[in-house]
């Protein structure tokens, strides 16, 4: 396999430039080794673009293992992203350049299901996939790790995978391996591209971006939890991969009017977000966390997730659909505006290709632009509140380490942060949005 270094970024094997159909699912996905986060605990991230605008937050038994995971609300036989009692975490960005033509099987969310409720570890995870070669229908990057210390992507099509370890040195230099919607091994026939055919490529700025904001953690000491919930799921950027003015990895000063997040990683199709926060090898896997964005990620608050409390806070499951993404997205869809009413001047990020089309539309509908007139009271009000949850359960699981795994402690304060959270965006939603 070819290694390249490009500038900054480690680009691993042969580059794939087919298109993804417009109604495509898309995703911005990490999988980040101990060895080079800021505590020695492998983190995993997605940003999840879905036309489901609906997800919820689940509680799954059935299995080997009992799980928390993602959804879409009310369809519990798939998951998109999720962690087990034992501290197996995964999560996938699709890829359309490893499907095959009459596949059979699991699906890459169902596949992901049955993955958390019988995989203990990375070893497992890849055991079951050359279990299943040839009889699965997947066509997917999908990150897991584990309580052991594994932290590991596989690029997946139905009847074979290929293992990119971020613990190898020769694979993942720095550590990590991102990815977006292609895969490095779906079109061998084609040359390692350069940087700006990279960009030029359906998903490419994603996965250039992503690259550049862990390099920059890595730079900074090494990337942590609370890096990748504030500057990657959030970030906004110009097609150049140059953070927007105002934005939260921007310089100081005045968002403009509108922004194009039609290729942006948090884009007007990001419905949900996750960052796992693992272990280190001989820690308890119960204290492995699943923090859980529901709604883009610029319009919401995460909240904490445990598989070891074996419930889920009212606020982020509902009867029928999540309060909580609710809030979201009622508060998301306030600062949308058609591509028609907006000036071309006022537009950063203008690129419009391979647009996704939206929820249950049967034809793509016209791109829009997002107004920021919004964020800054957003953030203000967002922003520390996560930072209040980050330290509050940093306290406990320094506890937990020395006296094991509180489950009703923890699901105490799973509940209080959702709780919280739910009644500030309800508050942002109703006093931004009300009628003058």
């Amino acid at each position: 396999m070819r290694i390249r270094k490009i500038g900054s970024w480690i680009l691993i094997g042969l580059i794939s430039l087919v298109a993804i159909p417009p109604a495509a699912i898309a995703c911005t996905t990490a999988v980040i080794s101990g060895s080079a986060t800021i505590d020695g605990r492998p983190l995993l991230w997605k940003n999840r673009d879905a036309p489901h605008r609906n997800n919820q937050v689940v509680y799954l038994t059935g299995g080997r293992y009992a799980c928390t995971a993602v959804v879409n609300a009310g369809q519990r036989k798939s998951i998109w992203m999720g962690v087990n009692q034992v501290g197996f975490c995964i999560e996938n960005s699709v890829t359309r350049d490893l499907a095959e033509q009459g596949d059979k099987g699991l699906g890459n969310g169902g596949f992901m299901l049955e993955a958390l409720r019988s995989c203990a570890t990375v070893e497992e995870f890849e055991r079951l996939l050359v279990r299943t070669n040839g009889s699965r229908a997947t066509n997917a990057n999908f990150g897991v790790i584990d309580a052991e210390g594994g932290a590991v992507l596989f690029e997946t099509s139905p009847s074979g995978f290929q293992k990119f370890d971020a613990n190898d040195p020769q694979v993942a230099p720095q550590g990590y391996v991102v990815r977006s919607n292609f895969s490095f091994t779906g079109s061998p026939e084609l040359a390692l591209q350069r940087e700006q055919e990279i960009a030029a490529t359906y998903s490419g700025g994603r996965y250039l971006r992503g690259c550049r904001l862990i390099d920059q953690a890595i730079s900074d000491g090494g990337p942590s939890l609370a890096y990748l919930l504030r500057q990657n799921t959030r970030d906004y950027a110009d097609s150049d991969g140059n953070p927007i003015l105002g934005s939260i990895n921007g310089e100081f000063g005045d968002l403009p009017p509108q922004i194009d997040t039609s290729q942006t990683i948090s884009r007007r199709t990001s419905v949900s977000a996750a960052v796992f926060h693992g272990v280190r090898p001989g820690e308890d896997p119960l204290l492995t966390t699943m923090w859980v964005m529901l709604g883009e990620p610029a319009f919401t608050i995460a909240v904490p997730c445990w598989a070891g409390t074996a419930s889920v806070a009212d606020p982020l499951q509902g009867d029928s659909t999540s309060p909580l993404c609710d809030a979201a997205k009622s508060l998301r869809d306030g600062f949308y505006v058609a591509q028609n009413s907006v000036s071309e001047d006022s537009v950063v990020n203008d690129s419009t290709a391979n647009d996704e089309a939206e929820p249950s539309a049967a034809q793509p509908a016209p791109p829009k632009r997002l107004n920021t007139s919004a964020l800054p009271t957003i953030w203000a009000e967002t922003l520390p509140t996560e930072d209040r949850y980050l330290a509050t359960a940093a306290d406990a699981l320094d506890r937990w380490r020395d006296d094991g795994f509180d489950s009703a402690e923890a699901y105490r304060l799973h509940q209080q942060m959702a709780t919280d959270a739910l009644e500030q965006l309800t508050h942002l939603a109703e006093s931004l949005l009300a009628t003058p």
